[in-house]
């Protein structure tokens, strides 16, 4: 079961990550062009900053998501090294249990975000507004996905 769930997370890392590499390389381009129009060209133009904003939202919720993974999330340490390892371990798993359960909070609000956008267009490109808010569920997902594949494998901590 824990080889499962690490092979699932496994991979979408690699998704996560080649997706997070392609949405960050468009959106500098876009900011540069945006940049490049304004002050060389002197005409600004209207869509490179709303078009910024939903791959900003998509770029930090996925990167976000593969934090849960890799561990890169702050955490503060103070009192847990004082307690004994196995009262750390329990609250290791603890801590991963709450990150998943709150991944399947924004799994429920997110999709109820969607859905209550389904229908509104962006001001200027005309995108519907769901795109905007789909990184929420899917960045849920991932968490706990990324959550139940921490959550059953051997501890490792010492």
């Amino acid at each position: 079961m824990a080889a499962v769930f690490e092979w699932v997370s496994k991979w979408c890392e690699r998704f996560t990550i080649a997706i997070v590499v392609f949405i960050a390389i468009v959106l500098v381009s876009c900011l540069l062009l945006s940049i490049f129009f304004r002050y060389v060209i002197g005409y600004a133009l209207s869509f490179p900053e709303e078009l910024s904003m939903l791959l900003f939202a998509w770029l930090v919720l996925l990167a976000g998501s593969l934090g849960v993974r890799e561990g890169f999330h702050v955490r503060l340490t103070i009192f847990t090294n004082y307690l004994p390892l196995v009262i750390r371990k329990i609250l290791s798993r603890l801590i991963i249990l709450a990150i998943s359960v709150f991944g399947g909070v924004l799994v429920y609000s997110g999709q109820d975000l969607v859905i209550r956008t389904t229908g509104d267009l962006s001001a200027t490109l005309h995108y519907p507004i769901k795109l905007l808010y789909y990184p929420v569920p899917v960045c849920g997902i991932l968490i706990i996905v990324h959550g139940l594949s921490k959550l059953f494998q051997p501890e490792t901590e010492s």
